[in-house]
């Protein structure tokens, strides 16, 4: 139980990101789409690299985090599935979803959003719970890497990389 406990600390988001590190090659001409940004940890260490990073989070509270005071880190709170039926999205080259994509009601739109919006060079990033974690969203929710290929790459991404951490796992698309 004691592993569980740490769940979402930065000392668990560290390890995870030592792990997918060579998965997602940032640079400092990145602009990041972080959707789902929940307490900003991975956003402020993208944003170490990235020219810029986009915070999307439904509730207010969590921009009050230590881990936003990156100034290349501009915050919008709103719900992903109105926001993104607008967003100019021409500049985004990496979009990043921890634990947040099978949350989504509007997950078509997203895909359908990000394959027109985005520019060629662009990846999309997700880390989700595998279907035996004991704590996380309720299991029918949940992808299983093969299910969250498949819904996917018909939007005209393609698989680049797959790490299997402990409780979640990663995967990395590339447009295509």
């Amino acid at each position: 139980m004691h592993k569980f406990m740490k769940h979402g600390s930065p000392e668990m988001k560290d390890k995870i990101l030592d792990k997918i590190k060579n998965s997602i090659q940032l640079s400092s001409n990145d602009t990041l789409l972080d959707i789902g940004s929940g307490d900003g940890y991975y956003s402020s260490r993208f944003a170490e690299i990235c020219n810029k990073v986009i915070a999307i989070d439904n509730y207010s509270g969590a921009f009050k985090s230590k881990f936003y005071g990156n100034q290349k880190i501009e915050t919008v709170c709103t719900d992903i599935c109105n926001w993104i039926e607008n967003a100019d999205l021409s500049k985004v080259t990496r979009v990043f979803f921890s634990n947040s994509f099978h949350d989504f009601l509007c997950q078509g739109v997203i895909l359908k959003k990000l394959s027109a919006g985005l520019p060629g060079t662009a990846y999309l990033y997700l880390i989700e719970f595998k279907l035996d974690t004991m704590f996380g969203p309720p299991k029918n929710i949940r992808f299983t890497p093969e299910k969250l290929k498949a819904k996917i790459e018909p939007f005209g991404f393609m698989q680049e990389a797959f790490v299997d951490l402990d409780t979640h796992y990663f995967v990395s698309f590339k447009k295509t």
